[in-house]
């Protein structure tokens, strides 16, 4: 589920970024100016004093950002997934606004038979599409997953980015 990241700017200090938490709390961030980085944990959404407060320098900001987003550990279920699919990948593509396969489906695409990746989902507002099928219709906005060999990812890009289909292909 996406948060809903709020942003504020704050003249003369920063820029202030806020998100409620899936537990019921509120997490503010402060970027300073200076690149100095307040953190601010609410245990309850609607408290008005922070239950911790947290300063970090630009450095340590960054540091703490890269342990967060996972750049130092692989959770376990993605490794476990890595060796189930040996050589094979999944890739979330986002269909590219200008791409000529929107309006087209997957079929008439044959994105699969000229990159070798097959697309098994599309996800898209308002509900994704699990097992995707020939007659689905790529649209705008759409991210497909597909699967197949890392080197087939570039070509699968390229595709949905330039075409040709149709006609032309």
């Amino acid at each position: 589920m996406p948060i809903d990241l709020r942003e504020t700017r704050l003249p003369g200090v920063g820029v202030k970024y806020a998100f409620r938490t899936a537990q019921g709390g509120r997490v503010s961030v402060i970027l300073h100016i200076d690149g100095q980085r307040e953190i601010y944990f609410y245990r309850r959404a609607d408290d008005d004093e922070p239950t911790a407060v947290i300063e970090l320098h630009d450095d340590e900001a960054r540091q703490l950002g890269a342990v967060i987003g996972g750049a130092y550990e692989r959770p376990k279920i993605i490794e476990d997934l890595e060796v189930a699919l040996g050589e094979l990948h999944i890739e979330w593509v986002p269909v590219p606004d200008t791409s000529p396969a929107i309006g087209r489906t997957l079929a008439d695409a044959r994105l699969r038979a000229r990159t070798g990746v097959t697309v098994i989902a599309i996800l898209r507002e308002p509900e994704p599409v699990s097992g995707a099928q020939p007659d689905d219709v790529v649209q705008q906005g759409d991210t497909l997953v597909g699967v197949g060999k890392g080197g087939q990812f570039a070509a699968f890009r390229r595709l949905l980015a330039d075409g040709p289909f149709g006609d032309d292909a």
